[in-house]
């Protein structure tokens, strides 16, 4: 279905209270993709004549919450000294949009699966030249309204339905910053007291100096030269494409990502996987493969990975890879603590023959999933960290290489605005769309979605060795 989405207002957002002016180093963690990352989320409320008021409330909340978190209010560029990405937090702002609906939610079936028309409650970037001249943060709020008719009369009411279209810059802020970021603004935004929330950290410091007092440098200018970083190493094997040569590629390449290609053949599709079948696989898992433990992302990361493996019909003796993020706040030494908001996720790896992959039982492939996790100590971080400070960077191809991302542990229900409970959320094009996410489904109390792009033409075998759990 197509989506009439009518457009109220457009504003800049700038913090309640001015900040300090200041520029802010990024690593290189952050600028392997600072590309604008879209989600959308729905609330079945009924707001009517408060509408307007909580949309005013919501935008005052904004402003609040960007006085701490600044760099959200800020603007890229490129340093004239170094050619790398940094921020200017220079308070340019935040755009907000406001916009009406003449659908029902009701109308959109299942909220959380991908669908085109979501492409129009979120904001998109404008082609801009100058990298400087897009914001790094924007959100629309989209009420949505019906109309029935009658054979005397028509009469307008609130459907129940309202929508947050969020944007953010992968280089601002990770998973985890991006959702403590949002979680702050729906809480002053509720009315709740601000001096429970956490005073975020947004200096990179601590990883720039640990990159800068290294004392082994790498010797080669491209990053899958490293051959002491395991999830570096596991690439070596499988083709690469050229991406990027150095930050000012994105100068004009940020607006053309997180676009679906209609002519690249690829589908987003959304599968469902109940609370108790993770159960039961995990339970098997550990008793069959003498495992200590076994999480839901353990489980969900093998699963996915032998199906879309499965699926891709790939060669018996093709290597394949599995990278999925670690996050490393704790991991660091000292740890840079849960408050700490820019990208702090190091890609753990795991490589074997497809064949390998295929004919081992599930907790073997759990157990390979476990072991990975362990090698991301502090000393690898602070290398994998300073690996990306080198030139030259790869994409390399994603049929060979499955990329799982874990959403599971944020706690979504939190983004309570003052209109109720979120109702479902749904993830929009990726810069690498390929990429699996695992997250809640809040449209079943305890179930899970696995959103993953393929090529259309993968897509009934994917969705087939999803659902075929024999293990």
């Amino acid at each position: 279905m197509d989506l009439n989405v009518f457009l109220k207002e457009t504003v800049c957002l700038r913090p309640s209270e001015q900040s300090q002016r200041q520029t802010i180093e990024l690593s290189g963690l952050d600028r392997i993709s600072p590309a604008i990352l879209y989600a959308v989320f729905f609330y079945k409320c009924n707001l009517n004549s408060e509408a307007e008021n909580s949309i005013e409330r919501a935008k005052r909340a904004l402003q609040k919450v960007l006085v701490s978190w600044n760099p959200a209010a800020g603007r890229f560029r490129i340093s004239d000294a170094t050619g790398k990405l940094e921020i200017d937090c220079n308070d340019e702002g935040v755009t907000m949009i406001t916009a009406v609906c003449d659908s029902k939610l009701e109308e959109l079936g299942k909220l959380h699966e991908y669908k085109p028309c979501y492409e129009k409650p979120v904001p998109q970037l404008s082609d801009a030249d100058d990298i400087s001249k897009n914001p790094l943060v924007l959100v629309q709020v989209l009420v949505s309204f019906a109309y029935e008719q009658c054979s005397v009369f028509i009469t307008r009411f609130a459907c129940g339905g309202l929508s947050v279209g969020v944007g953010g810059s992968h280089a601002l802020f990770d998973g985890s910053g991006a959702f403590t970021f949002l979680a702050s603004w729906a809480h002053i935004s509720s009315g709740k007291d601000e001096s429970d929330l956490i005073v975020p950290n947004h200096s990179r410091a601590a990883i720039l100096h640990a990159i800068y007092s290294l004392h082994s440098t790498p010797s080669a200018a491209s990053i899958y030269e490293q051959d002491h970083i395991i999830a570096i190493e596991d690439l070596y094997g499988i083709p690469m494409q050229a991406m990027a040569s150095d930050d000012r590629c994105w100068e004009n390449a940020l607006a053309k990502f997180s676009q679906v290609d209609p002519q690249g053949g690829l589908e987003l599709i959304t599968l469902c996987i109940n609370k108790e079948t993770v159960e039961t696989l995990k339970a098997l898992a550990i008793e069959r493969g003498k495992l200590l433990k076994c999480s839901t992302f353990d489980v969900l990361c093998a699963h996915v990975w032998k199906a879309r493996v499965k699926a891709l019909l790939l060669d018996p003796n093709t290597n394949i890879c599995l990278q999925f993020p670690v996050d490393s706040r704790n991991r660091f030494q000292p740890p840079l603590g849960e408050n700490f908001t820019a990208n702090a996720f190091v890609l753990a790896s795991v490589s074997c023959l497809v064949k390998e992959l295929l004919e081992e039982p599930l907790h073997s492939t759990i157990h390979k999933i476990q072991a990975a996790k362990d090698i991301i100590t502090d000393e690898y971080i602070k290398l994998y960290a300073k690996a990306l400070e080198s030139s030259n960077k790869f994409l390399p191809s994603m049929r060979e290489l499955t990329i799982i991302t874990d959403w599971l542990k944020f706690p979504f229900n939190a983004l309570d605005f003052g209109w109720g409970k979120l109702s479902s959320a749904a993830l929009l094009a990726t810069p690498v769309q390929e990429t699996a996410f695992l997250m809640m489904n809040l449209e079943e109390s305890g179930g899970f979605l696995v959103r993953i792009g393929i090529g259309g033409q993968y897509v009934h075998d994917l969705i087939s060795n999803l659902n075929n759990f024999n293990y």
